[in-house]
């Protein structure tokens, strides 16, 4: 594993068996893996990290890996990647969390080489996550620069109603719905329309 950056693995296993075998195979690396017994307990301690990867057990009392998962949806629009570990007779239910977004999953009993397989490449994803948190991050602090006005045209703009309809829509003039976009690309650091669609579609900030 690349050991120029700094890496955060999380394990949540309610098995301690399980979780010092996955503490082993991590700290082979040279990373030191930040372990928890239950779900709960890590949501509670948990912030987003440049490089990091959450590995979890698919059922455990309380929030079950699939429940974890879920909840890691609603908190953050960038979620880290998660590995569940799962059972064989679990696996259509981790193969259904994939297709909700989870990373992978691997199978008990753990085979180390695959294991560290998804791992390195889950923490390589982790990289291009976070580029993508900072991003949103910093539309978000630009979006709330605006006025309502501005991100009530914003948002009307976004679902693409060119400036006469937006200002029929509003009961504003042409000129003034035309001077509130003017500002929002100032303040939005945009040259056109089409680069705002681009770069602010996506923005969770816009509602």
């Amino acid at each position: 594993m690349n050991r120029t950056f700094s890496a955060t693995v999380y394990l949540i296993d309610d098995d301690s068996i399980t979780l010092e075998l996955m503490s082993g195979i991590v700290e082979s690396t040279g990373v030191e893996p930040v372990c928890f017994s239950d779900a709960e307990a890590f949501l509670a301690a948990y912030s987003p990290r440049p490089c990091e990867c959450v590995i979890s057990d698919m059922r455990m009392p309380g929030v079950s890996g699939l429940q974890l998962h879920k909840a890691l949806q609603v908190r953050y629009a960038v979620p880290p990647p998660l590995i569940i570990v799962t059972g064989y007779a679990e696996v259509s239910a981790a193969v259904e969390a994939m297709k909700q977004g989870a990373f992978d999953f691997v199978e008990k009993p753990i085979n180390g080489h695959q294991f560290l397989e998804k791992l390195q490449t889950a923490l390589s994803l982790s990289r291009q996550l976070h580029q993508r948190r900072l991003q949103l991050a910093t539309r978000e602090a630009r979006i709330a620069l605006l006025t309502p006005k501005e991100q009530e045209i914003l948002q009307a703009v976004l679902d693409g109603l060119p400036s006469k309809d937006i200002a029929g829509k509003l009961n504003l003039s042409v000129r003034t719905v035309e001077n509130h976009r003017a500002r929002i690309m100032e303040k939005l650091r945009v040259n056109s329309a089409m680069e705002l669609m681009r770069d602010f579609m996506l923005s969770a900030a816009v509602r």
